[in-house]
């Protein structure tokens, strides 16, 4: 069984799987679709973004966008 890679922001430590959720929101991609493209359910991106939110210190979703977008680990 192999270890999701990370990527580290400020001691965040962000899975692939949660990069990779927020972003498609940056990619203006609603949680189905992320899920879509994914093959993981709707449910799971929500979990996704939400561990994201908590590790980025981010109030909402667009809020942890803004602060990768910022921080150069999102390209838009």
């Amino acid at each position: 069984m192999s270890k999701l890679s990370t990527v580290d922001y400020a001691g965040s430590a962000l899975t692939a799987r949660e990069f990779q959720c927020l972003a498609g929101i940056a990619r203006g991609l609603l949680p189905k679709q992320i899920a879509g493209e994914l093959g993981i359910a709707d449910v799971t991106v929500h979990l996704h973004v939400a561990n994201a939110k908590r590790k980025l210190g981010a109030r909402t979703r667009e809020h942890a966008v803004a602060i990768g977008v910022s921080s150069g680990l999102i390209a838009v």
